[in-house]
């Protein structure tokens, strides 16, 4: 082969390694029956495929449920929010002096885990662009919210 080629595989082989790359995601109770456990239960999910646009997400809860599901992002754009999204009904509560909004360099994303038991988890989540950091909201079906940290 000649070098074109090799330099073609390398560049494959590279961004498949780092789309495979995970981080870890801290879910806080700030509402609802896990808040008010002491010590605070913190919840850690694993977030793979950090560096594409979509990704795994997996995470126990403190009862020992199983949780899995898919989390995506969208590149930075002007959008609003719209009445219902988590951000619109909570953000003024658990993220004080933030106004939340997409501008170019941020990425929004949602994530929806569904547990073993029937726990269901829909995250909504902000990240700058080229970045795994971010920060979110997250509701659960058992009257649980969270704020979230990566």
């Amino acid at each position: 082969m000649n070098t074109r080629v090799y330099q073609i595989l390398s560049v494959g082989l590279l961004v498949g390694a780092l789309c495979g790359c995970s981080t870890t995601a801290n879910l806080y109770p700030v509402k609802g029956p896990l808040s008010q456990v002491k010590p605070l239960p913190v919840i850690r999910a694993r977030v793979n495929g950090i560096m594409g646009n979509s990704g795994s997400i997996t995470l126990t809860m403190p009862d020992g449920e199983t949780c899995t599901g898919q989390w995506s992002s969208a590149a930075g754009m002007s959008v609003s929010h719209s009445s219902g999204t988590l951000f619109s009904q909570y953000g003024s509560a658990y993220w004080s002096g933030y106004s939340v909004g997409n501008k170019p360099g941020e990425n929004r994303g949602q994530a929806i885990i569904i547990g073993d038991r029937g726990t269901v988890i829909e995250i909504e989540f902000y990240t700058g662009s080229g970045t795994a950091s971010g920060f979110g909201l997250a509701k659960d079906n058992k009257e649980n919210i969270y704020r979230v940290l990566f």
